[in-house]
Protein backbone atom coordinates (compact mmCIF):
# COMPACT_ATOMS: atom_id res chain seq x y z
CA UNK A 1 0.00 0.00 0.00
CA UNK A 2 1.27 3.47 -0.91
CA UNK A 3 0.38 5.02 2.46
CA UNK A 4 2.31 2.31 4.34
CA UNK A 5 5.22 2.62 1.97
CA UNK A 6 5.77 6.37 2.39
CA UNK A 7 5.74 6.02 6.16
CA UNK A 8 8.19 3.13 5.91
CA UNK A 9 10.54 5.24 3.79
CA UNK A 10 10.27 8.12 6.27
CA UNK A 11 11.09 5.77 9.16
CA UNK A 12 14.08 4.31 7.28
CA UNK A 13 15.46 7.76 6.48
CA UNK A 14 14.92 8.83 10.09
CA UNK A 15 16.90 5.78 11.25
CA UNK A 16 19.74 6.60 8.85
CA UNK A 17 19.84 10.12 10.27
CA UNK A 18 19.69 8.87 13.88
CA UNK A 19 22.57 6.45 13.33
CA UNK A 20 24.79 9.11 11.77
CA UNK A 21 24.72 7.97 8.15
CA UNK A 22 23.36 11.44 7.39
CA UNK A 23 24.50 13.59 10.34
CA UNK A 24 23.14 17.09 11.14
CA UNK A 25 24.38 19.60 8.57
CA UNK A 26 24.70 17.02 5.79
CA UNK A 27 22.38 16.57 2.82
CA UNK A 28 20.25 13.62 1.86
CA UNK A 29 20.87 11.99 -1.54
CA UNK A 30 19.18 13.72 -4.46
CA UNK A 31 15.70 12.80 -5.59
CA UNK A 32 16.83 10.56 -8.46
CA UNK A 33 19.09 8.59 -6.12
CA UNK A 34 16.39 8.24 -3.48
CA UNK A 35 13.87 7.07 -6.08
CA UNK A 36 16.32 4.39 -7.19
CA UNK A 37 17.25 3.50 -3.62
CA UNK A 38 13.66 2.86 -2.57
CA UNK A 39 12.19 1.86 -5.93
CA UNK A 40 9.21 4.12 -5.42
CA UNK A 41 7.27 6.92 -7.12
CA UNK A 42 7.89 10.64 -6.93
CA UNK A 43 4.60 11.15 -5.07
CA UNK A 44 5.41 8.50 -2.45
CA UNK A 45 8.91 9.92 -1.90
CA UNK A 46 7.49 13.43 -1.58
CA UNK A 47 5.02 12.21 1.07
CA UNK A 48 7.84 10.50 2.98
CA UNK A 49 10.14 13.54 3.01
CA UNK A 50 7.19 15.77 3.92
CA UNK A 51 6.85 13.82 7.17
CA UNK A 52 10.49 14.57 8.02
CA UNK A 53 10.15 18.20 6.97
CA UNK A 54 7.03 18.71 9.09
CA UNK A 55 8.85 17.17 12.07
CA UNK A 56 11.79 19.53 11.53
CA UNK A 57 14.24 16.71 10.86
CA UNK A 58 15.13 18.02 7.39
CA UNK A 59 14.66 21.27 5.51
CA UNK A 60 14.71 22.29 1.89
CA UNK A 61 17.60 24.37 0.56
CA UNK A 62 17.46 25.64 -3.02
CA UNK A 63 21.21 25.23 -3.57
CA UNK A 64 22.01 22.14 -1.51
CA UNK A 65 18.81 20.08 -1.59
CA UNK A 66 17.35 18.38 1.48
CA UNK A 67 19.40 19.29 4.55
CA UNK A 68 19.54 17.25 7.75
CA UNK A 69 18.97 20.01 10.28
CA UNK A 70 18.73 18.25 13.62
CA UNK A 71 19.49 15.23 15.72
CA UNK A 72 16.18 13.30 15.68
CA UNK A 73 16.70 11.54 19.02
CA UNK A 74 14.10 12.58 21.63
CA UNK A 75 15.01 14.10 25.00
CA UNK A 76 13.64 12.33 28.08
CA UNK A 77 12.19 14.43 30.90
CA UNK A 78 12.30 12.74 34.29
CA UNK A 79 8.90 13.07 35.97
CA UNK A 80 10.34 12.41 39.42
CA UNK A 81 10.64 15.50 41.61
CA UNK A 82 14.33 16.03 40.92
CA UNK A 83 15.89 19.43 41.45
CA UNK A 84 18.87 20.08 39.14
CA UNK A 85 22.21 21.02 40.71
CA UNK A 86 22.86 24.72 41.22
CA UNK A 87 24.40 25.36 37.81
CA UNK A 88 21.81 27.79 36.49
CA UNK A 89 20.04 25.20 34.35
CA UNK A 90 16.40 24.35 34.84
CA UNK A 91 14.97 20.81 34.51
CA UNK A 92 14.51 21.03 30.71
CA UNK A 93 17.96 22.46 30.11
CA UNK A 94 19.46 19.84 32.43
CA UNK A 95 17.69 17.00 30.59
CA UNK A 96 19.02 18.29 27.26
CA UNK A 97 22.53 18.75 28.64
CA UNK A 98 22.62 15.20 29.99
CA UNK A 99 21.62 13.98 26.52
CA UNK A 100 24.48 15.94 24.97
CA UNK A 101 22.06 18.36 23.35
CA UNK A 102 21.42 22.09 23.47
CA UNK A 103 18.14 23.00 25.11
CA UNK A 104 16.69 26.34 26.19
CA UNK A 105 13.54 27.36 28.04
CA UNK A 106 12.47 30.81 26.89
CA UNK A 107 9.83 32.87 28.74
CA UNK A 108 7.20 34.24 26.34
CA UNK A 109 4.89 36.12 28.69
CA UNK A 110 4.21 36.59 32.39
CA UNK A 111 0.81 37.99 33.30
CA UNK A 112 -1.51 38.23 36.27
CA UNK A 113 -4.97 36.98 35.36
CA UNK A 114 -8.20 35.92 37.13
CA UNK A 115 -8.32 32.14 37.51
CA UNK A 116 -10.66 30.42 35.08
CA UNK A 117 -12.77 27.58 36.52
CA UNK A 118 -10.39 24.77 35.48
CA UNK A 119 -7.35 26.61 36.84
CA UNK A 120 -9.17 27.53 40.06
CA UNK A 121 -10.20 23.90 40.59
CA UNK A 122 -6.67 22.58 40.10
CA UNK A 123 -5.14 25.20 42.40
CA UNK A 124 -8.00 24.95 44.93
CA UNK A 125 -8.75 28.67 44.83
CA UNK A 126 -11.91 30.58 44.04
CA UNK A 127 -12.78 31.40 40.44
CA UNK A 128 -11.44 34.87 39.70
CA UNK A 129 -8.57 34.64 42.19
CA UNK A 130 -5.54 36.37 40.70
CA UNK A 131 -2.89 33.92 39.51
CA UNK A 132 0.45 34.35 37.78
CA UNK A 133 0.38 32.88 34.29
CA UNK A 134 3.77 32.04 32.79
CA UNK A 135 4.01 30.95 29.13
CA UNK A 136 7.30 29.40 28.02
CA UNK A 137 8.66 27.69 24.93
CA UNK A 138 11.21 24.88 25.12
CA UNK A 139 13.66 24.59 22.25
CA UNK A 140 15.87 21.64 21.35
CA UNK A 141 18.80 22.34 19.03
CA UNK A 142 17.15 25.67 18.11
CA UNK A 143 13.79 24.10 17.20
CA UNK A 144 10.73 24.65 19.36
CA UNK A 145 9.54 21.27 20.67
CA UNK A 146 7.41 22.00 23.74
CA UNK A 147 4.92 24.66 24.88
CA UNK A 148 4.51 25.28 28.61
CA UNK A 149 1.78 27.28 30.34
CA UNK A 150 1.93 27.40 34.13
CA UNK A 151 -0.24 29.01 36.81
CA UNK A 152 0.67 30.00 40.39
CA UNK A 153 -1.51 31.66 43.07
CA UNK A 154 -0.27 35.25 43.30
CA UNK A 155 -0.76 35.24 47.06
CA UNK A 156 1.83 32.45 47.34
CA UNK A 157 4.50 33.56 44.83
CA UNK A 158 4.09 37.35 44.86
CA UNK A 159 7.50 38.10 46.40
CA UNK A 160 9.45 35.49 44.41
CA UNK A 161 11.10 35.43 40.96
CA UNK A 162 8.17 33.30 39.79
CA UNK A 163 6.00 36.43 39.73
CA UNK A 164 8.67 38.41 37.89
CA UNK A 165 8.74 39.00 34.16
CA UNK A 166 12.17 37.51 33.47
CA UNK A 167 13.52 34.01 33.09
CA UNK A 168 13.70 32.10 36.39
CA UNK A 169 17.32 30.97 36.38
CA UNK A 170 17.69 27.41 37.63
CA UNK A 171 14.01 26.60 37.19
CA UNK A 172 10.71 27.27 38.95
CA UNK A 173 11.07 24.49 41.52
CA UNK A 174 14.48 25.77 42.61
CA UNK A 175 13.02 29.27 43.05
CA UNK A 176 10.08 27.95 45.10
CA UNK A 177 12.45 25.96 47.30
CA UNK A 178 14.71 28.97 47.80
CA UNK A 179 11.67 31.02 48.82
CA UNK A 180 10.67 28.40 51.40
CA UNK A 181 7.44 27.57 49.57
CA UNK A 182 8.43 24.02 48.66
CA UNK A 183 10.41 21.49 50.63
CA UNK A 184 11.88 18.84 48.29
CA UNK A 185 11.37 16.21 50.98
CA UNK A 186 7.64 16.78 51.48
CA UNK A 187 6.54 18.28 48.14
CA UNK A 188 4.47 16.04 45.90
CA UNK A 189 3.70 16.07 42.17
CA UNK A 190 0.74 14.61 40.30
CA UNK A 191 1.24 14.33 36.56
CA UNK A 192 -1.31 13.20 33.96
CA UNK A 193 0.14 12.17 30.59
CA UNK A 194 -1.94 11.86 27.46
CA UNK A 195 -1.94 12.60 23.73
CA UNK A 196 -4.30 14.31 21.32
CA UNK A 197 -4.42 16.08 18.00
CA UNK A 198 -2.58 19.41 17.94
CA UNK A 199 -4.60 22.57 17.54
CA UNK A 200 -3.86 24.74 14.53
CA UNK A 201 -1.79 27.18 16.62
CA UNK A 202 0.11 24.37 18.37
CA UNK A 203 0.94 22.70 15.06
CA UNK A 204 2.20 26.01 13.68
CA UNK A 205 4.35 26.75 16.73
CA UNK A 206 5.83 23.24 16.84
CA UNK A 207 6.22 23.04 13.04
CA UNK A 208 4.00 19.98 12.79
CA UNK A 209 1.69 19.02 9.99
CA UNK A 210 -2.00 19.76 10.50
CA UNK A 211 -3.66 16.88 12.31
CA UNK A 212 -0.42 15.68 13.93
CA UNK A 213 -0.53 14.11 17.37
CA UNK A 214 1.09 15.82 20.37
CA UNK A 215 2.07 14.59 23.82
CA UNK A 216 0.38 16.43 26.69
CA UNK A 217 1.07 16.62 30.41
CA UNK A 218 -0.79 18.28 33.26
CA UNK A 219 1.19 18.68 36.45
CA UNK A 220 0.06 19.87 39.85
CA UNK A 221 2.78 20.49 42.44
CA UNK A 222 1.78 20.55 46.11
CA UNK A 223 3.69 21.63 49.20
CA UNK A 224 4.06 19.60 52.38
CA UNK A 225 0.56 20.60 53.50
CA UNK A 226 -0.94 19.35 50.21
CA UNK A 227 -1.57 22.93 49.08
CA UNK A 228 -1.35 23.28 45.27
CA UNK A 229 1.26 25.87 44.32
CA UNK A 230 1.65 25.15 40.60
CA UNK A 231 -0.48 23.99 37.68
CA UNK A 232 1.52 23.25 34.53
CA UNK A 233 0.17 22.38 31.08
CA UNK A 234 2.64 20.98 28.54
CA UNK A 235 2.21 20.29 24.84
CA UNK A 236 5.16 18.55 23.18
CA UNK A 237 6.26 17.23 19.83
CA UNK A 238 5.90 13.53 20.57
CA UNK A 239 8.86 12.63 18.34
CA UNK A 240 11.23 15.01 20.12
CA UNK A 241 10.17 14.73 23.78
CA UNK A 242 9.50 11.75 26.03
CA UNK A 243 8.40 11.63 29.67
CA UNK A 244 9.85 9.02 32.00
CA UNK A 245 9.97 8.06 35.67
CA UNK A 246 13.29 6.77 36.92
CA UNK A 247 14.26 5.27 40.28
CA UNK A 248 10.77 5.61 41.71
CA UNK A 249 10.51 3.99 45.15
CA UNK A 250 8.14 1.10 45.77
CA UNK A 251 5.38 1.92 48.23
CA UNK A 252 2.90 -0.38 49.91
CA UNK A 253 -0.78 0.53 49.66
CA UNK A 254 -2.68 0.63 52.91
Amino acid sequence: MASARYRQIADELRELIATGVYPPGSTLPGQAELLTMYGTSTATLAAATRILTDAGVISRNVERGRLVVQDPRPVYIDLTLAIPPGNGRGPWETACHRAGRTGTMQPISVTQVPAEPDVAQALQVSVGTIVVRRARHAALDDQMVMLDTAYYPLAIVEDTPVAGTGKVVGGIWAALIAAGILDPVTARVRELISSRTATKDEAKSLRLREGASVLTAERVTRDGEARPVELLHRVANERRVRFESDSMPLTQLA
